[in-house]
């Protein structure tokens, strides 16, 4: 009997085991399938979707740390920058110069409006407009919500208002990112 209970932990075992081990885009690239076939974030058929398809992934294992995040001088001379990739070239990118800070969600097909964006358990109502042709929010490096982003979790979670996810973005290694932008541009 000790041998069967033994051999069924043996095969048990590996299949638990990679469970734990998903792709932790395998989230996001359901959410993307229910974009791309409803006729928008907020529509019924999108949250439908969600909910029908796209729950019950395992979150990501804890694994080494590493940053997700870059920066740099952006290509305008200007502007320093921190920014961290989604797959299929969306992303959320920091800029800043001596007088400006904002935020991007790069090539989200989603419209203007205002978000939850959700950093551990808080949560921030944002609201993005198309002012500089693409999603964008004035955020002041000094304020909740940057302290949020920068020291809050791993992940961020933008939402549309009817709690409908949209996409999830990693931190980490956004604080030393962000910082090293914002004390460029404002030191």
């Amino acid at each position: 009997m000790r041998t069967f209970a033994l051999i069924l932990l043996l095969v048990v075992g590996p299949i638990r085991s990679a469970e734990a081990e998903q792709d932790p885009m395998d989230v996001q690239r359901c959410v993307w399938s229910c974009l791309a076939n409803s006729p928008g974030a907020s529509s019924p058929e999108y949250e439908q979707c969600v909910q029908r398809h796209c729950t019950g992934f395992s979150q990501p294992a804890p694994g080494p740390v590493r940053s997700d995040w870059q920066g740099g001088v952006a290509s305008d001379g200007v502007h320093r920058y921190a920014t961290t990739p989604a797959e299929q070239g969306y992303a959320l990118t920091y800029f800043c110069s001596k007088t400006q800070s904002f935020f991007t969600l790069d090539h989200l097909p989603v419209p203007p409006g205002q978000y939850r964006l959700i950093v551990g358990n808080v949560e921030f109502l944002v609201p993005f407009d198309m002012a500089r042709g693409v999603l964008s929010v004035n955020i002041p490096p000094v304020s909740p919500f940057m302290d949020g982003l920068r020291q809050g979790g791993d992940w961020l979670t933008v939402q549309n208002m009817q709690r409908g996810h949209v996409i999830r973005f990693s931190l980490r290694g956004a604080d030393a990112a962000i910082g090293q932008a914002i004390e460029a541009c404002f030191s």
